[in-house]
């Protein structure tokens, strides 16, 4: 059994959850201005293409969500095993 951390489309969903709830429509880069992170940071997360992710910027990015880490780094387990 193989696992992998995946993070697509994650920070969308909690954005429009967050939008069901308070009514305010919020980008990925106005997310990106309130969190005080890089937009290219939270681009490359949602897209499941980030490789590194800085602790510090997950961090303001859960506060400022109002959300866990799991929320956004969601471990996948297959069938497939490594090599």
């Amino acid at each position: 059994m193989c696992s992998r951390i995946a993070t697509t489309d994650q920070i969308t969903i909690l954005l429009g959850k967050q939008q069901a709830q308070t009514g305010e429509r919020v980008s990925i880069r106005k997310l990106a201005e309130k969190a005080d992170v890089p937009k290219d940071f939270l681009y490359r997360l949602d897209a499941g293409k980030a490789r590194h992710v800085d602790l510090k910027s997950l961090a303001r990015l859960c506060d400022t969500l109002h959300c866990t880490v799991q929320d956004i780094l969601v471990l996948e387990e297959s069938d497939a095993e490594s090599i």
